[in-house]
């Protein structure tokens, strides 16, 4: 785990900070001008199924007043393949929201990003003086005299790019943006491509394979009972010796589809969907006695965007309005396993605006959720 601090600048009134390492992210208290800044951090070369974490620190110098910023998370579409992440944003040691950041004085706010690269496939972006992914015009070469130089290439490299957007509400307002950058290679096996998609499950060999319903109920926001879901795989289990696992990266995605003919709360004629996965970087663990099959630490990301999405649409840096991760879920069984067939029950309660949008949060806020996964077990 690497700690890198980076640097903004009011454009009127620069800032004088203490270098603990690299350099620092602070706000400036000053009159008049914008805050705004750019700082690159490069990640090492990392290979296809291998991850490196870095924490960005920002903080606010002032002794007397909050800082307050609108948002933390990914320029939307900078990301959209997925290579980074992030896993943890806090004030000290206070989880918060990606929205309505509030930094006390002399507080430190921590984004813990991880880049985990999918693919060899260069990222096309064009930002920050930097221009990548794409074709490059020929331009004839002044004739060289004398011994030729090397060509120094980087074969087998590729080279991904995000940006993480800091949006600064008071007491000044402006933008701060963080430039990702991972250079990726094979891996270990020579892999070109991150594992397989979620969903994906094959038994045998201390993999459980269930397949079946997820239905769930929010009186909330659908008053008429549990509703039944898309889920788009299977969900694969670990099994040996009576313990039980799931790693949640591995979970499917499971699709509700929101109208506004459905639910009351949504601006007529709006449609969206809410796409339930497994929290990256997450493993539940537990115990399976031959019919019973219980896990702790269960963990969900939530995400809703705009329109009826199917399943090949959705990628891990998919830009939207609602992204936010559900912790300390438990898996119960309430009919156990027999002759191929389970019942397995989540259930967990909300916090108060977990969205961070005005809109979902309406019912979302404190809403009572339940799951029912009906269906199959297979060895």
């Amino acid at each position: 785990m690497f700690v890198h601090q980076v640097q903004a600048v009011t454009m009127k009134k620069p800032c004088v900070s203490g270098i603990i390492v690299g350099c620092l992210l602070m706000s400036c208290s000053g009159s008049g001008g914008k805050l705004s800044g750019w700082q690159d951090e490069v990640f090492d070369v990392t290979p296809v199924t291998g991850s490196e974490s870095k924490t960005i620190l920002v903080a606010n110098p002032s002794t007397s007043d909050e800082q307050h910023l609108l948002s933390a998370g990914f320029l939307p579409y900078s990301n959209s393949e997925g290579h980074f992440r992030i896993d943890a944003i806090k004030v000290g040691d206070q989880e918060v929201s990606r929205t309505d950041i509030v930094i006390p004085p002399g507080g430190v706010l921590r984004i813990t990003v991880s880049y985990v690269p999918q693919n060899l496939e260069t990222t096309k972006a064009a930002y920050g003086g930097w221009l990548t992914g794409q074709p490059e015009q020929w331009e004839p070469q002044p004739v060289q005299t004398g011994e030729a130089k090397p060509i120094e290439e980087e074969k087998d490299v590729a080279l991904h790019r995000a940006l993480v957007e800091l949006v600064y509400a008071k007491p000044e307002e402006g933008m701060v943006y963080v430039h990702l950058v991972g250079k990726a290679v094979a891996g270990p096996q020579g892999e070109i491509a991150a594992g397989g998609q979620p969903g994906d499950c094959h038994p045998g060999d201390g993999t459980a394979c269930y397949s079946g319903g997820f239905a769930i109920d929010i009186p909330a926001l659908i008053p008429s009972g549990p509703k039944d879901l898309v889920m788009t795989g299977d969900i694969p289990f670990t099994i040996s010796e009576g313990s039980a696992s799931l790693m949640m990266d591995g979970f499917p995605h499971v699709l509700f589809y929101l109208r506004s003919t459905e639910v009351p709360q949504l601006p007529s004629g709006v449609t969206a969907t809410l796409i339930i996965s497994g929290a990256p970087g997450v493993t539940a663990e537990g115990s399976f006695d031959g019919a019973r099959l219980e896990l702790a630490n269960v963990a969900f990301r939530i995400r809703v965007v705009l329109g009826e999405l199917q399943p090949e649409q959705i990628t891990p840096g998919l830009p939207a309005l609602v992204d936010f991760v559900v912790k300390d879920i438990e898996i119960t069984t309430t009919e156990p396993y027999s002759q191929g067939n389970i019942t397995l029950h989540l259930e967990t309660t909300l916090g108060e605006a977990p969205s961070g949008n005005e809109l979902f949060d309406q019912f979302l806020s404190g809403a009572a959720i339940t799951a029912i996964m009906q269906g199959q077990l297979a060895f």
